[in-house]
């Protein structure tokens, strides 16, 4: 069975939704306590870069990349394939 069909079973869902779980969340324990920050209050409160800034006492354009390898390196966790389709 493929991977695909396997995660819409009703039984395969959960441990599908754990996978990504523990994937995200081992991605966040990779980050620097200030670029975990600042990607969560980008990406799940929306708060702008220059507020995080401020919040963080780091220049904007350094929040705005810590956010950006971040969001790569959660992308690359949680679809490992992708990178080696790139290469």
């Amino acid at each position: 069975m493929e991977r695909d069909q396997d995660i819409r079973t009703p039984r395969a869902a959960p441990a599908h939704a754990e996978q990504v779980w523990s994937e995200f969340v081992a991605a966040l324990d990779a980050l620097a306590p200030e670029a975990r920050a600042a990607f969560l209050l980008h990406e799940v409160f929306e708060a702008h870069y220059e507020d995080i800034a401020r919040l963080l006492g780091q220049p904007p354009e350094l929040c705005r990349r810590q956010v950006e390898a971040a969001r790569r390196l959660a992308l690359a966790r949680l679809n490992p394939s992708a990178d080696a389709d790139e290469a």
